[in-house]
């Protein structure tokens, strides 16, 4: 038992904040896993009694294999994979979680309304307006790229889907820890934002405001068809497209990132479009990064009865059973291998469920290997019986493996300067 619970060890930490294909073991007093602390799990847990926040009452349930196909074999090979095994759980979360996008034709185009120096010359801000236009009709929303000016380019850059408020190049000069700009800027990269409700306005009847009125025409969307979340990162991907023809951007080194409902998107944004090369999660929780068959915090039921917009009814129908589910999260960061995965969560936010968010992670960690990339959990890969050793890493000490990272912080459900300095730190590994 010593033995295999050593192994774990070397499995799955890693010293802080070293890029590396080899993990480390973390031994010694100061070392201890994040756990939650109990006196949070019984006030919530008396605040709420219908939802839990006690580990040991988290249902049995068994993962579904990422590499099973639906015939019932088991990919062995990179080309199965990216031929057979991804498409098939492409669909199936289209069919039971997100819902499918329209393949009507469209024509986008981005118009610059201005352009200031910022940041003491260290920067230029660029206030954009996009246009999608389809026959005679046409949608635009707003959105701002930063770019730096005192750095050799071209530099990688960040598309930030903001679920909080449209950020101007004018708001952008005040300090904000949620978006902070110049800090991203002074690291080297180039970065753009858009508002989630500019593109589709996030409330349960705003279908007839937003991108998805607009593609359909006025028509009711279809149980299958594409509901918020996916939206939203269809708006990140035009951004993209974008930032592609801006010389002083690398656009094959741009990541995607998001907070909460914004962290959602960002996932399945970089499922969708491939030319994501890393992909940034925060706190984003149940149909985000947690396990949904953990049915801890936010439950299926809870979030598709409260936001319903943001998923096809599909996912709905699963509250209660989320062992039927087809697909479980683990499989969403499956579908961004072998590019980057980085996550974080908040210690005080158990609605978010960290522990599901990081296991998330661990159980996507066979494609990853599959496809010759190191990752968190990799060493679990041919002995599943270790995984109920798995826990997070220490609260404010990230872990790095290959082409995944993980940090748990100080605080309560948020985005702060300190997530965006662990998460460029995983980006400068991979991007730089």
């Amino acid at each position: 038992m010593l033995k295999r619970f050593q192994s774990i060890l070397l499995a799955v930490f890693t010293v802080p904040m070293i890029h590396s294909s080899a993990v480390s073991q973390v031994t010694g007093p100061s070392y201890q896993s994040w756990t939650a602390n109990p006196e949070l799990v019984a006030q919530l847990s008396n605040k709420q009694p219908d939802f839990n926040y006690d580990e040991a009452k988290v249902p049995s349930f068994e993962l579904p294999n990422p590499l099973k196909l639906v015939s019932g074999e088991i990919v062995t090979d990179a080309q199965s994979w990216n031929q057979t095994r991804r498409p098939e759980l492409m669909e199936l979360f289209r069919q039971h979680v997100y819902g499918r996008r329209p393949d009507t034709k469209y024509a986008f185009s981005a118009e610059q309304l201005s352009q200031t120096e910022m940041f003491d010359g260290a920067a230029l801000g660029c206030q954009m307006k996009a246009t999608i236009t389809i026959d005679d009709r046409s949608f635009s929303f707003p959105f701002v790229v930063f770019i730096p000016t005192k750095i050799e380019s071209p530099v990688p850059a960040v598309v930030f889907i903001n679920n909080r408020s449209f950020v101007s190049i004018e708001d952008a000069a005040t300090y904000d820890s949620f978006y902070p700009v110049k800090d991203i800027i002074d690291r080297g990269y180039a970065t753009a934002s858009f508002f989630t409700s500019d593109a589709d306005p996030d409330r349960a009847d705003g279908y007839a405001d937003g991108i998805r009125g607009f593609f359909a025409d006025g028509q009711p969307p279809s149980d299958d068809a594409w509901r918020s979340l996916s939206a939203w990162g269809f708006t990140a991907s035009r951004i993209l497209d974008h930032l592609q023809t801006i010389p002083q951007i690398n656009a094959t080194k741009v990541a995607i990132a998001g907070h909460s409902r914004g962290g959602k998107a960002s996932l399945w944004a970089a499922a969708e479009d491939q030319r994501f090369a890393i992909a940034y999660s925060n706190h984003s929780g149940c149909g985000g990064a947690a396990l949904s068959r953990r049915a801890f915090g936010e439950t299926v039921g809870r979030i598709t009865s409260a936001f319903p917009h943001w998923f096809c009814p599909s996912f709905a129908s699963y509250a209660g059973r989320e062992n039927d589910l087809p697909v479980d999260q683990h499989e969403l960061f499956a579908l961004l291998a072998p590019r980057g995965v980085y996550v974080s969560s908040a210690d005080e936010d158990l609605w978010a469920d960290p522990k599901g968010e990081y296991l998330s992670l661990v159980d996507s960690a066979p494609v990853f290997s599959l496809l010759g990339k190191h990752a968190i959990g990799e060493d679990l890969v041919n002995d599943v019986s270790l995984r109920s050793y798995v826990k997070p890493p220490p609260l404010n000490r990230p872990q790095i493996v290959g082409q995944t990272g993980y940090h748990i912080g100080s605080g309560g459900h948020g985005l702060t300067h300190v997530d965006w300095r662990h998460f460029l730190d995983f980006a400068d590994g991979l991007l730089k």
